[in-house]
C-alpha cells in the first residue's frame, strides 16, 4: 500500500522510509551542540544521552496532533509511547491516527501489558510466601515496577501516565472506530514491515488494528 509510514514515539532510532518522532528533550537539546556540551558537563544529562544519535527523528509534541491531511497515511507504529500520554491525551493521539490513514490503513500498538507485570507479582510473591520467609527485595518487586512506570528515575520526558491491559486498549480502539483489532505475539502479525520493528518481547501488548 503507497503512502506515508509513521513511526510516533521512536525514540532516537529511526526507522528508513518512516517519518519519525518523538518529544524527547534529548531531541531538542541535540540540535545545539553547544548546550548540549555544556549540561553533559555539568552533569545535567547522562552519558547514554550524550552519546544518542538522533538523526532521521523529527521532534514534535504529539498531544498537538499530527501535521497530516485526512486518509494520506497507510501505515503506523507506536510502541511504548501511549503510556507516556495521560489517558485523555493518548485517545486524542489515537483518534488522529485515525483520521489521517487511509481507509484500510493498519497501525500497531504495543504498550507495556498491566496483566504481565501483576501476574509476574503474584508468581514472585507466592513463590517467597512458600519459603516461609517474604523476601523484602521480592515484595518490593511489582511497587518499583509501578513507580518505575509512573516515574521512571525522575528523568524528564519519561514519567509513564497510564498503564494497559488488553480489556482496556481494546475498548479504547473501538471507541474511536478502529476495526479488525487483533492482538499479535511479538514480531508477527499480518503486516510484517511493522512486526518487524517489535523490540520488546516479555513485558509487551501488542495490538494491530485498521481503519
Amino acid at each position: 500500500m503507497d503512502g506515508i509510514k509513521l513511526n510516533l514515539g521512536s525514540g532516537n532510532e529511526a526507522v528508513p522510509e518512516f517519518e519519525n518522532f518523538d518529544n524527547s528533550p534529548s531531541l531538542l537539546v541535540s540540535k545545539v551542540p553547544l548546550l548540549k556540551r555544556l549540561l553533559f558537563k555539568a552533569g545535567w544529562i547522562a552519558e547514554e544521552q550524550w552519546l544518542r544519535d538522533w538523526s532521521g527523528v523529527r521532534w514534535r509534541d504529539l498531544k498537538r496532533g499530527l501535521p497530516y491531511a485526512d486518509n494520506c497515511v497507510s501505515k503506523i507504529y507506536s510502541s511504548h509511547f501511549l503510556e507516556h500520554l495521560p489517558p485523555q491525551n493518548a485517545k486524542e493521539l489515537l483518534r488522529e491516527c485515525f483520521r489521517v490513514l487511509k481507509r484500510d490503513g493498519v497501525m500497531r500498538v504495543v504498550v507495556p501489558d498491566l496483566l504481565y507485570h501483576a501476574e509476574k507479582y503474584v508468581r514472585d510473591t507466592k513463590k517467597a510466601l512458600n519459603r516461609s520467609q517474604l523476601d523484602r527485595h521480592a515484595h518490593q518487586t511489582f511497587m518499583n515496577t509501578v513507580a518505575g512506570f509512573y516515574v521512571d528515575g525522575g528523568r524528564p520526558g519519561r514519567e509513564h501516565c497510564y498503564m494497559y491491559d488488553l480489556p482496556a486498549l481494546v475498548c479504547l480502539l473501538q471507541e474511536i472506530g478502529f476495526r479488525s483489532i487483533e492482538r499479535c505475539h511479538f514480531q508477527q502479525g499480518n503486516d510484517n514491515e511493522l512486526a518487524a520493528l517489535d523490540s520488546r518481547p516479555d513485558e509487551s501488548l501488542h495490538l494491530e488494528v485498521r481503519k
